[in-house]
């Protein structure tokens, strides 16, 4: 694997880990994923759709909080977690 890609995947599990298991398309374009990229990486199963535009990173088993973050990331910018979704989070978390 070249130097390059290797920092792509490193950096992807880094913010991956940090938002619960998903990342949003403009995510990975940022960190130089293009969208043929992204088509290569879910056919691998290394990455799942879970929403339009936001993928789960090497697995599709995922917690309340990345379901939730998943949603708000496919909605975004203008999206929140509310009603029985933000109460759960605020109760648990």
């Amino acid at each position: 694997m070249p130097n390059k890609e290797r920092t792509e995947r490193q950096r992807l599990a880094v913010i991956a880990t940090r938002q619960h298991g998903v990342v949003s398309i403009r995510q990975l374009e940022h960190l130089g994923f293009g969208r043929s990229t992204v088509t290569d990486e879910v056919a691998s199963g290394r990455v799942h759709r879970v929403h339009r535009g936001v993928y789960a990173v090497g697995h599709q088993r995922l917690s309340w909080h990345g379901h939730c973050l998943a949603a708000v990331l496919a909605n975004a910018p203008a999206a929140v977690v509310s009603h029985f979704s933000a109460g759960w989070l605020w109760d648990c978390c």
